[in-house]
């Protein structure tokens, strides 16, 4: 099935299409016994899964996931069984097709690898969408009807799977959903307009929510989505266990799932928990409901991982920070030469601060690996701000590099309207999911007039509209002649942006340009900005941290309508510089971003170090730390008065919504190293940790993502940390927790089939280990849940899993007599 199928299919219904419900739950009720895999029912036992396949389709379901959640290589591979993942996707595929008969349709369930993708875990972005492929293969081999990627939690992860996809079947359909959390947001910080955006220009005919949380906190999230990127949107919630205190009946599954219809999901259906039970009652409430239409908001979508940027008329001027560049002579460019990135991320950072709300960066540098200079770039730009990104190359393998190394909508910049530059390089953002700056320069070269210029653009949009390529996603330099040259060049370019402006296609310039070969640089630029936003230019590669040209760039708004309210004026005008005597971007400089971050740490000899870890420098970290403990700093003082208060601070922040698990992980892996040098020197002197910590999941259970990153965090703080990982048996963490002197055992499990041996575990731990604290956390575990099998603490995430632990003890283990 092509996206235009899936789309008429779900147009065509005039009402809102039921998913199927949970498969785990059921899969153990006929006699799946882990540590078998799910997926390997689909071979064993294929009447079992067929079976439930037709017991939802019987109860209404209009769609029919495949038994293959973990049936990727990655995670088969745990039972010997990476080799025939795509004979099992292919055979489960078949029976869900047999079960849903010919008005039925059948999603190739697809969801993740479980390991984080570098740089903050070992998986490859490649070694990720190699797995995938061979996954979407045998699933469209089997014959499902498009591919449903689900529970993504990684943005970037997400992105593998749909090249995937686009590898393995071109041109068949997928649809992308991915787990929010309570305050609406996937654990590695990505909202609700940043997913549907990104999957609509990536291609996808539908976006989703789906696992993580029960239906009710999923009603504003569907709402999101559906007012942004206009796909249908799916939503398939989590009733949690039966018997737990959170637990959801089908009763009030089906009353939400009317709200959640009513917030503009298109097709509606079950996740962790939920049975054909759930599912009947959805196909009763839903049945007479009409599907709500929205209208999503306009604009050139930009987007990092947490942040969604739209350019274009009714959004403010969009800066594009040119300084990560290596064209000019600079600390930058001598420092990217030796692969060195201290000096861009002070860039990035920098920039942010300004004002900039995209980072351009080039690395065109002819003597060095350009495209692995791109991928460390764009890592070290990312752990750096959190604003989309401009990838900004001529050569089109480092392009490719670069847009695999990214995450969220990125810019690329830019392409001419040759044919041989203008449809590769179109075909190439729509791959991705990008934008495209495209310059009207065709095989006649470069137009002076702005007739002339303006038939080239014709021809731009007209290649975009035969591509498929949203016009929404071009942004188009009006391109930016001297004055000196030709004094005409000026209002030729004014000219072409107010075309731009009436067709409503984004428009930009590189306006310094203007002034090439004339005395008052300066001046010049920023008055033709100012004529420039006049005539609807939408956005500028400019450096932000130039005060005047900020300042000029505000009244502009201000005087030509963009800032209807005024309010960007007004909130800025406390800073403007018109009234001081000095112009030039010497005249004042932002406060910088470590400046900033510094105000959060202690006075005293730790601070330096502390800044270090808050921006996830973990070199530079690593190093003062040496300085420190080299000069005579006690080891336990270096963690408990440098590194803590750091955390503390990188806690507050993640809390507040402005660090997510990425900056979290980099912040940690920089504490790292400073606590696995000081604790060397402790032990070597015969102190202790500051406690002693033993984790598993569950045995039957191979999702260990949320555990690897609760031991990451937990080491950062300085406490000694056994990972035992995935699929244990309660039998090796007993042997090993008796021997071990451990003060907490920290228990995960993802699927609800495995919570029940959660509850043996921690019963048989508590009446073995009677002194040692037992703390469980998982997508499916609530606290509810933790107080009735009589654990010590819920941690619903690796801050809140420190803090529990800092508080059961006490604050005493480690500390200096």
């Amino acid at each position: 099935m092509n996206p235009r199928e899936l789309l008429r299919y779900m147009e065509n219904g005039k009402r809102i299409l039921i998913l199927d419900g949970g498969m785990g739950t059921l899969l153990a009720e006929k006699g799946w016994n882990p540590p078998a895999l799910p997926e390997e029912m689909n071979l064993g036992s294929p009447e079992i899964v067929e079976s439930i396949h037709a017991s939802y389709r019987s109860t209404g379901a209009d769609i029919l996931e495949t038994n293959t959640f973990g049936g990727s290589p990655v995670k088969l591979a745990a039972r010997g069984l990476g080799a025939r993942a795509k004979e099992i996707n292919a055979r489960a595929a078949a029976l869900a097709r047999s079960a849903a008969g010919s008005g039925g349709l059948v999603a190739g369930s697809m969801g993740p690898l479980g390991e984080l993708l570098a740089p903050f875990g070992k998986l490859t972005f490649e070694e990720a969408r190699k797995a995938f492929r061979f996954q979407a293969e045998g699933l469209a081999e089997g014959g499902a009807d498009f591919f449903l990627i689900e529970t993504m939690l990684d943005l970037r992860e997400a992105k593998a799977a749909v090249l995937a996809v686009k590898d393995a079947a071109p041109g068949m359909a997928f649809v992308v959903s991915f787990t929010f959390d309570r305050l609406g947001r996937t654990v590695t910080g990505t909202p609700p307009e940043v997913a549907a955006n990104w999957a609509c220009l990536a291609g996808a005919s539908g976006v989703g929510a789906n696992c993580g949380v029960g239906p009710e906190a999923y009603i504003p999230v569907v709402r999101e989505l559906a007012s942004h990127g206009g796909l249908p949107v799916f939503v398939y919630a989590n009733a949690g266990l039966p018997g737990d205190g959170d637990y959801i009946s089908p009763e009030r599954f089906a009353a939400l799932g009317q709200q959640l219809a009513g917030a503009g999901a298109r097709v509606v259906g079950g996740c962790c928990g939920t049975t054909p039970e759930h599912i009947a009652g959805l196909t009763g409430a839903l049945a007479d409901l009409l599907p709500v239409r929205s209208t999503p908001a306009r604009g050139t979508p930009l987007a990092s991982r947490s942040r969604l940027v739209l350019a274009g008329k009714g959004h403010p001027f969009l800066v594009v920070g040119e300084r990560i560049n290596v064209s000019r002579k600079s600390p930058l460019r001598d420092e990217i030469a030796r692969g060195e990135w201290r000096t861009l991320r002070e860039e990035a950072r920098n920039q942010t601060a300004a004002g900039a709300m995209v980072l351009d960066v080039n690395v065109g540098l002819p003597t060095i690996d350009q495209e692995a200079a791109m991928k460390a770039a764009v890592a070290a730009a990312e752990q750096s701000s959190d604003l989309p990104l401009s990838i900004d190359s001529d050569s089109r393998s480092v392009l490719e590099s670069g847009l695999c190394a990214v995450t969220g909508i990125p810019l690329i910049n830019s392409f001419t309207a040759r044919d041989d530059s203008l449809y590769p390089g179109l075909a190439l953002a729509k791959l991705h999911g990008a934008a495209a700056a495209v310059l009207p320069i065709d095989g006649n070269g470069l137009p002076e007039r702005a007739e002339e210029r303006i038939d080239v653009i014709r021809s731009i949009l007209a290649a975009a509209d035969s591509l498929g390529f949203p016009r929404n996603a071009l942004i188009v330099d009006g391109l930016t002649l001297a004055a000196g040259a030709d004094m005409n060049a000026p209002a030729a370019t004014l000219e072409v942006l107010s075309f731009l402006r009436d067709e409503g296609i984004t428009s930009m310039l590189g306006v310094s340009n203007i002034s090439h070969g004339m005395p008052a640089r300066a001046l010049l630029n920023r008055t033709f900005l100012a004529m420039a936003v006049s005539s609807g230019l939408d956005s500028a590669i400019l450096n932000p941290l130039d005060p005047w040209m900020m300042e000029t760039l505000a009244a502009s708004e201000l005087l030509s309508g963009r800032d209807s309210r005024g309010s960007r004026f007004i909130a800025g005008a406390q800073g403007f510089l018109s009234s001081r005597p000095s112009p030039g971007p010497a005249a004042d400089t932002p406060r910088s971003p470590e400046q900033k971050e510094a105000a959060l740490l202690p006075e005293g000899p730790y601070r330096d170090m502390g800044s270090a870890i808050l921006e996830g420098d973990a070199l530079r970290a690593g190093s003062l730390a040496g300085h420190l403990l080299d000069g005579g700093a006690s080891p336990l003082s270096v963690v408990n008065d440098g590194v803590i208060p750091a955390l503390e601070a990188v806690g507050e922040k993640y809390d507040r919504g402005e660090f997510f698990l990425p900056q979290l992980i980099s912040s940690a892996e920089a504490a790292r190293s400073v606590c696995d040098r000081a604790m060397e020197l402790l032990a070597a002197s015969g102190g202790e940790p500051r406690g002693r910590i033993l984790l598993a999941t569950v045995e039957g259970d191979l999702h260990d993502l949320g555990k690897n990153v609760v031991g990451t965090i937990l080491r950062s703080h300085g406490y000694l940390v056994t990972d035992l990982g995935k699929d244990v048996p309660c039998s090796v963490l007993l042997e090993e927790a008796e021997k071990g002197r451990y003060d907490v055992i920290g228990l995960s499990a993802l699927m609800t089939s495995t919570m029940r041996t959660m509850a043996a575990a921690v019963s048989e731990i508590r009446h073995r280990l009677p002194r040692v604290f037992v703390l469980v956390g998982g997508a499916s575990v609530s606290a509810s849940f933790a107080d009735s099998i009589g654990a010590h603490g819920f941690a619903p995430d690796a801050v809140s899993t420190v803090r529990l632990v800092e508080s059961l003890l006490g604050g005493q283990n480690g500390k200096e007599e």
